[in-house]
């Protein structure tokens, strides 16, 4: 049994204590700390669901399964802000550490988007060992990151997307997910679910609230909700050649339209490139308009006092509802936006579900109408690359809510991980490469800024593998 402690590689707490989460005892003993669990895959438990379960592409999976690829050998890690339940039947036998880098705790006893991610690595993959790490800030994102970099990792899955953050040379999330890969990890991460909910053009066009409605960015619902009503997340990203502060202004409508009034202003966040607004909505009308930092009032954009006020660029992102002028292209969130990341969208339609008046999608998939869903963050990145590597179904998913790319990216990193498998030796630019060209195009021919290479096709890939 291991002992708690913490040293540079955050929390860690005993195997007795790991044994203990998730019923009441656990509720007495849990602290702000990662544990250590260490079994073989001969003791998991009988429980688990079996290979190529019903709904998991059963019979592509179970081929695989059947050929005697399974991941073995391989250690992949999952970064993920919820925390994780290590007891969850799918985990069972899997889990070979968990660290916590945040004050929150890495082990929790419900399912959580992080239990739900590492399952669906467990059940691609399911002799490969699994690793664990919570993180909350983009500080602790690096030293989760450098943790698995140092500890022998062949696969990170990072199934978050941190807008707001600019993955340029200069951001700690760059450097160290570049840092990860150069050592020939694999990282692996969802190009977001803000497609529409992301706009990018002038300053000029959202400068102001005066009387010109065409400088407000209308707040709209996303297609599975009823209203506007709840939480509501933005973020502001400026091109630095403006040379002023700018905040990112919530309106809500009053007398029918006539008049708006401020409801919240965008704050900054540390390490951060741009600002962050959180607000409440109810279910009424809301605009978002861009101001100089300390301004109330109605102002031009040449009130800012800087030449490149007109010309020069923002960006704004919100990925809990749409903008009624989104412009999805650009949409592609770090750390998916690193060059070397595999990044992942999600399909809209399954092979095995095509849409009425068309026939179950093979090689015709590329004839079904919006193949990647409208949500799915598309490219380019800011450094010009295409962003998107491949998409993929949002399954094996066990947590509540609607998957998103963040279970199409956790099946990517399942698959990685068999790779990996296979052959050792493989270079995360190998893995990419076999990826990209074992994919089944989609959309318009070729490679393309929404789907990438194409729709993520587990047999072909280990087939590519087994060849070489």
């Amino acid at each position: 049994m291991t002992s708690d402690r913490r040293d540079g590689s955050g929390f860690r707490v005993s195997r007795r204590r790991a044994l203990t989460v998730g019923g009441a005892a656990a509720l007495s003993v849990l602290s702000a700390r990662g544990l250590s669990v260490a079994t073989s895959s001969a003791n998991r438990s009988d429980d688990r669901p079996e290979r190529g379960a019903p709904g998991d592409d059963a019979d592509p999976i179970r081929r695989v399964h059947d050929a005697g690829v399974t991941g073995s050998g391989v250690r992949v890690a999952v970064l993920d802000p919820t925390g994780f339940d290590p007891t969850h039947a799918a985990l069972a036998g899997a889990v070979a550490d968990i660290r916590q880098f945040s004050a929150e705790r890495a082990v929790v006893d419900r399912t959580t988007h992080g239990t739900a991610a590492a399952a669906s690595v467990a059940r691609l993959a399911p002799d490969a060992r699994v690793l664990l790490a919570s993180f909350r800030t983009p500080e602790e994102f690096v030293a989760a990151i450098d943790w698995c970099r140092t500890g022998d990792v062949d696969v990170v899955l990072a199934p978050v997307a941190a807008h707001g953050t600019a993955a340029t040379p200069q951001s700690d999330v760059y450097r160290a997910t570049r840092r990860a890969i150069d050592s020939g990890t694999v990282v692996v991460a969802p190009t977001g679910n803000a497609a529409l909910g992301h706009w990018r053009g002038p300053y000029a066009a959202l400068a102001g609230d005066g009387p010109d409605s065409r400088r407000r960015l209308r707040i709209t619902a996303l297609s599975a909700a009823d209203s506007l009503s709840g939480r509501f997340l933005a973020w502001l990203v400026t091109d630095p050649s403006l040379g002023v502060d700018l905040t990112l202004a919530l309106l809500r409508a009053v007398d029918g339209g006539e008049r708006w009034n401020l409801v919240a202003v965008s704050q900054p966040v540390a390490s951060r490139a741009g600002q962050r607004l959180v607000a409440d909505l109810s279910d009424a009308e809301y605009a978002l308009v861009v101001r100089p930092a300390g301004r109330v009032s109605s102002f031009s954009p040449s009130a800012a006092g800087d030449s490149a006020a007109g010309t020069g660029r923002v960006e704004v992102t919100t990925p809990t509802h749409a903008l009624s002028r989104a412009r999805p292209l650009g949409s592609i969130a770090a750390p998916a936006s690193v060059p070397g990341v595999v990044g992942v969208g999600v399909t809209e339609t399954d092979r095995d579900a095509a849409p009425p008046g068309h026939a179950t999608a093979t090689a015709s998939d590329a004839a079904l109408p919006d193949p990647v869903s409208p949500y799915s963050g598309r490219g380019p990145t800011p450094q010009g690359g295409v962003g998107v590597d491949v998409v993929a179904p949002p399954r094996p998913w066990v947590a509540d809510g609607r998957p998103g790319t963040s279970a199409a990216a956790a099946r990517a990193a399942g698959v990685a991980a068999l790779l990996r498998g296979i052959d050792p030796a493989l270079s995360p630019r190998d893995v990419t490469e076999v990826l990209r060209r074992s994919a089944g195009d989609l959309g318009r021919s070729g490679r393309d800024l929404s789907s990438g290479w194409g729709r993520l096709d587990v047999v072909a890939a280990v087939q590519r593998v087994r060849a070489r």
